[in-house]
């Protein structure tokens, strides 16, 4: 049975006056030793030969160094401990004693014998990011660190300072926590950031406590009147949790809960504060969907407790999104609601896969239908939709059979070009390429999942010129 993967659990360590062992005297271990010491460590170096740095740092005192191999006892009354060497056999006998004493080890390049992995860290003032990759690639974590790195400057530090100034004071004029966190957030969303750049503290100091005054001021109003929640129905995207809007990205920012569905990246709900509530409400796979009612029941209810909510839905609400039912369901009920649209997977999906629904050489219009209404006795015209140049197709891979044979019975040729786009601009996009007479048996071969977007017509062809293959593969094509 192969063991579960490990997964660590990220935490800032308080050094300062503690003691650390490094075992090694090379480079890598001076690398370790100079952090050790700048966070404070006080810090013993076990190895027969250290580097000029070593010797420079122990000339000094700012560490110890012991002139010999590692032997057991070395570790005893350690906070922490490094081995630092390419000797697998000498990490092996440190493991084993800082597995008996307690110690936390890191064994650099040799994962059977760590207890912690140290990453790769970006400091900027008081600000630390550490970045992990669970030691399989330590350059993987530099570059990103550096990548995140780049997004943090000085001004960054020195807001955080005067942050830090303010702390106490602006506990004491706030004294709602719930009130409180929110608050900072609007402080660090603010442009206060952009008086720090321009070195104007004191503009800066201005515009936390307008914001300071502004809280108090709604908390003053809130506690007078009765709650009054607003509900945002905000479209998530077809599935990259990048494709959301800005304006999305801000309510859902601004949230005490989130009602999403299954479609939404869960990395996307994880954007909401930490305070707010999450609730699913979405149709599980193989399993049954939350009836609408109760949904449409929830947001209610969570609004007449003044609760800001967003009601996260994958594409755009109001393209088979059932919005416009939890809109009708809110005014009924009295309660405001906003909606913000969202990126339809009916133009995303082809588009990612490198069709355009519209060409001028081929297209002038297109229609877009949902699959759930193309099997039984479905109401939809498909004599008129198979005069329409483009049509695409949303959740249309359970139905395919169906879509497919109602199409050639109303007239379209079986030559004529279809594709499906399955996980649309998601990391495991696939696209099949076909025509309407082999689309069904290419999906079958390639082993598509929903969720899967048909498109059908003349369009399809572009994408031999538009596709970028090397991000979404076709797994067939003709023609």
């Amino acid at each position: 049975m192969t063991p579960p993967e490990t997964r660590y659990y990220p935490v800032f360590l308080n050094l300062r006056g503690r003691w650390a062992v490094v075992v090694g005297g090379g480079a890598v271990a001076e690398q370790k030793v100079v952090g050790l010491v700048e966070a404070g460590a006080c810090v013993t170096v076990v190895s027969p030969e250290v580097t000029w740095k070593l010797e420079d740092l122990a000339a000094t005192r700012a560490i110890a160094i012991r002139r010999r191999p590692y032997r057991r006892g070395d570790l005893e009354g350690a906070f922490l401990a490094i081995a630092a060497t390419d000797d697998r056999t000498a990490n092996a006998a440190v493991w084993a004693e800082a597995e008996e004493r307690g110690v936390p080890l890191n064994a650099v390049d040799d994962l059977p014998h760590c207890s912690f992995i140290a990453p790769s860290v970006h400091r900027e003032g008081d600000i630390a990011v550490a970045v992990s990759t669970a030691g399989k690639s330590p350059a993987l974590a530099v570059r990103l660190r550096e990548r995140i790195g780049a997004l943090i400057g000085p001004e960054h530090a020195r807001l955080l300072d005067l942050l830090g100034e303010l702390r106490a004071e602006i506990a004491a004029r706030v004294p709602d926590a719930r009130a409180r966190t929110r608050l900072w957030y609007r402080i660090v969303d603010s442009d206060a950031i952009e008086s720090v750049r321009r070195g104007d503290v004191e503009g800066v100091r201005r515009r936390i406590f307008e914001l300071v005054e502004s809280a108090g001021a709604d908390g003053e109003a809130e506690a007078a009147a009765p709650p009054r929640g607003i509900v945002y129905l905000v479209g998530a995207g077809p599935g990259d949790l990048r494709l959301i809007t800005l304006r999305g990205l801000e309510a859902l920012r601004a949230a005490d809960a989130v009602v999403y569905d299954r479609l939404v990246d869960p990395r996307l709900v994880d954007r909401a504060p930490a305070w707010a509530e999450r609730i699913f409400v979405g149709k599980h796979p193989h399993g049954h969907a939350i009836e609408q009612e109760r949904t449409n029941d929830l947001l209610i209810e969570l609004a007449r407790a003044g609760r800001v909510v967003v009601r996260l839905k994958g594409g755009d609400p109001f393209v088979f999104g059932r919005g416009a039912e939890e809109c009708e369901a809110l005014r009924s009920a009295g309660v405001r609601f906003e909606v913000i649209p969202g990126v339809t997977s009916a133009i995303a999906a082809p588009g990612a896969a490198g069709i355009p629904v519209t060409h001028r050489r081929y297209a002038s219009a297109f229609a877009v239908a949902t699959g759930h209404e193309c099997n039984g006795d479905s109401d939809l015209d498909w004599e008129a939709l198979a005069r329409i140049p483009t049509l695409v197709f949303l959740m249309g891979l359970r139905s395919l059979p169906s879509i497919t044979a109602r199409l050639l019975a109303h007239g379209l040729p079986p030559e004529t070009p279809a594709a499906l786009i399955a996980s649309a601009t998601l990391m495991d996009e696939r696209t099949v390429v076909g025509t309407l007479a082999t689309i069904e048996a290419l999906a079958r071969e390639a082993a598509l999942a929903p969720p899967a977007t048909l498109v059908v017509g003349a369009v399809v062809r572009v994408r031999e010129a538009l596709a970028p293959g090397a991000l979404t593969p076709t797994l067939a094509m003709v023609p």
